[in-house]
């Protein structure tokens, strides 16, 4: 499976790291950034064949199977678009968009086009989680809380994109992402409804245009939905485990969970371990399954699936527009 990388940025160094060494059904074919240089540069350290200095031109490439656009939140859409349009298929970083409108538009298109869109949520392709998740599902659990936090502190500084509003900077759109996902794709596991949390979104310095620290509190009946807090943050460092709780069974994803490799599970009294250390950075899972994907003309993903990434896209849309926030999910 021929790839090509849209987007030259630091987690697209990871990407073509673990793509050029963990992974056997895929292969790094070219790479392309607005800077030919810059393009080049990079398609030498990851012995990528070809470089482009234009997103165009990497669209046009009749060898390319499937793209990772790793660019700025702000430009999904249009580069989306471009290669669905080229007929490529696209994994597009998380959030995939920042809006429900932009996910709906681009999902219509590669259906149109018979062609996949998958959000590069990495976490729910980890052999510990799907192992997690199965555990789950084989033994009938049902889980009624959970509490997961993502943070780390980060210097303010409104030029860089974790701080800069017209990059759809922020804490739920960079962190809380995570937290999101990993509560909605449990819900989908166990059929239970997914409903509005309380959020609370404060910030650390007075002049920020962003969303610093954000709290999503989810509370309902325990039969019907999953209760608890998930917190976000880009000033604050926070705990790195996430605790999930049920009836006879408490699981917590040790150290950090947005990469899970150690889960300790106590069900019925007995307790075990899940474990499976990381391959490289952990981006191979996702990278083999959408070449997989990709190889068997499948029309979609069941790891990640694109309504929880439309439902996840949907709650930090609501979250952020009614706080203030709206110019960060409509850039």
């Amino acid at each position: 499976m021929r790839w090509g990388i849209a987007g030259l940025g630091k987690i697209a160094h990871r990407f073509a790291k673990d793509l050029t060494h963990n992974v056997t059904l895929g292969e790094l074919h070219a790479v392309a950034a607005r800077d030919l240089e810059r393009a080049s540069a990079f398609a030498e350290q990851y012995q990528s064949p070809k470089s482009y200095g234009t997103y165009t031109a990497l669209a046009q490439d009749p060898e390319i199977d499937v793209v990772y656009v790793a660019t700025i939140h702000p430009l999904h859409k249009s580069l989306v678009a471009l290669f669905l349009a080229h007929g490529k298929h696209v994994l597009v970083e998380k959030p995939a968009f920042t809006n429900t409108e932009d996910w709906d538009e681009m999902s219509a298109l590669a259906q149109r086009q018979g062609l996949l869109l998958v959000e590069a949520m990495k976490t729910v392709t980890f052999p510990a989680y799907q192992a997690l998740r199965s555990f789950i599902r084989d033994n009938h659990i049902t889980l009624t809380s959970i509490e997961a936090s993502f943070g780390n502190y980060h210097e303010f500084d409104p030029q860089q994109p974790l701080f800069n509003p017209a990059l759809s900077g922020g804490a739920t759109l960079d962190v809380g992402v995570y937290a999101l996902w990993l509560y909605a794709d449990l819900c989908q596991l166990m059929q239970k409804t997914l409903i509005k949390p309380v959020v609370t979104i404060s910030r650390d310095n007075p002049t920020s245009e962003v969303d610093e620290n954000v709290m999503f509190h989810f509370a309902g009946a325990q039969h019907a939905t999953l209760s608890g807090t998930l917190c976000a943050s880009i000033t604050r460092h926070l705990p790195r485990e996430a605790v999930l709780k049920g009836p006879d069974v408490h699981i917590v994803i040790r150290e950090k969970w947005w990469n899970p490799c150690h889960i300790e599970i106590c069900y019925q009294g007995k307790e075990f371990t899940i474990e499976a250390p990381m391959l490289g950075g952990g981006f191979a899972y996702e990278i083999e399954h959408v070449s997989a994907l990709v190889q068997n003309n499948a029309q979609c993903s069941e790891l990640i699936p694109a309504s929880t990434s439309r439902a996840v896209i949907a709650l930090m849309e609501e979250a952020l527009c009614e706080h203030g926030f709206s110019y960060l999910a409509c850039n």
